[in-house]
């Protein structure tokens, strides 16, 4: 049986297709879901406990505590936990 190579196919099984038609289909669908996510409803704000200030005296409190090697590494987490707030050494 011969075929002929230059006939045309369904449109269906073009690639070129699939590519022009997916990729903003599949940025459609990821659109609709983001917004039915966010429609539902906002999430739960937590409230924290304690004052910014109170949380870095805390946090340099367990600085003190930590061993000499681990110390800034603890300082740099407690730095960015607290923005920056200044804390006052034990």
């Amino acid at each position: 049986m011969k075929t002929d190579l230059n006939a045309p196919r369904p449109w269906w099984q073009e690639p070129y297709l699939w590519l022009v038609l997916g990729l903003p289909l599949a940025s459609v669908l990821a659109c609709v879901v983001t917004a039915i996510y966010i429609l539902r409803g906002p999430e739960a704000v937590l409230v924290q406990d304690l004052r910014v200030q109170d949380k870095a005296q805390a946090l340099a409190r367990e600085i003190g505590q930590a061993s000499a090697p681990s110390q800034p590494a603890l300082m740099g987490r407690n730095h960015s936990a607290t923005g920056g707030a200044q804390h006052a050494r034990p």
